[in-house]
């Protein structure tokens, strides 16, 4: 029984940990803790998520019969003090935080539309619903982020908790776009504080407890595995085989989040290959 892969997000926020930390919800694969603002996912099948830990079936079911757990220097120990999950001598540790800058060309949006069509998967955008209503709201708001207008975080606001899923599809997309942002180094102060702010205090009940740990966390600048890599392979040295790999790996999380992810970074993607003087940058 022991922790064998741990994020390094899940790892900080565990040594900050000083009281029980109680198991949020329960899934096939695994767990939530909650710690804090934030929610620590154990599961036996962590694909490199942002803030999680790979634990065996065996530490899921331990997991599930105690209502909450402590961290100490030897791991996860249930609050009966018998049950112990220890960290593995052969501990993965992974990094989160967003790669190098991609050298994106004009030519970069449509390789990356190209990938997004070829997965033969779709966003909750291309419902009629997503068309109609999420899409437009989704391109302001994204905007606010690459432009910084005087309203933009009304724009951000507004997209928080739309669309379907535990983690809503607007707050997916908004969490690839941020990951774009942040690796080519614009992520805006004011706009992330001011939206930081906002999920701290009324923004609370807009969302998901599972996606607000998500956005948190985005806007800190550390993304899951899956994320960093389709925004690495936008790099003009990747090439078109690499990135659709890419997008397919993406796109296999949950039932449409990871190409909802996918269409944020493509339209940041052209947001951030326009010139600053196109009309949808003002």
């Amino acid at each position: 029984m022991a922790i064998t892969a741990a994020s390094t997000p899940a790892l900080a926020l565990l040594g900050a940990s000083d009281r029980p930390m109680p198991v949020h919800s329960i899934y096939a694969s695994g767990v939530n803790l909650r710690c804090g603002d934030y929610l620590i996912h154990a599961s036996t099948e962590p694909h490199g998520g942002v803030c999680s830990l790979g634990v065996s079936a065996r530490d899921v079911e331990l997991l599930c019969r105690e209502p909450a757990w402590q961290w100490t220097a030897e791991g996860l120990v249930g609050l009966d003090g018998r049950r112990v999950i220890r960290l593995d001598d052969a501990l993965q540790q992974y990094p989160t935080s967003p790669p190098p800058s991609p050298a994106l060309s004009a030519a970069t949006p449509g390789r990356l539309e190209r990938a997004r069509t070829r997965t033969g998967q779709h966003s909750w955008f291309d419902s009629g619903p997503g068309r109609g209503v999420g899409l437009p709201r989704l391109r302001k708001a994204i905007c606010a982020l690459v432009e910084r207008p005087p309203d933009g975080l009304s724009h951000l606001v507004g997209i928080i908790g739309l669309g379907t899923g535990l983690t809503p599809s607007a707050d997916d997309a908004l969490v690839g776009a941020l990951c774009l942002i942040s690796a080519a180094g614009a992520l805006p102060g004011e706009p992330v504080e001011d939206l930081r702010g906002w999920l701290g205090a009324e923004g609370v009940a807009s969302t998901t407890d599972v996606s607000l740990s998500y956005l948190r966390l985005a806007l800190e600048g550390e993304f899951s595995a899956p994320i960093n890599r389709a925004v690495a392979c936008l790099s003009d040295s990747s090439s078109q085989a690499e990135l659709e790999e890419s997008v397919r790996g993406l796109g296999a999380v949950g039932a449409t989040s990871g190409m909802d992810t996918a269409l944020g970074i493509q339209i940041t993607c052209e947001l951030l290959s326009l010139p600053t003087n196109h009309p949808d940058l003002q």
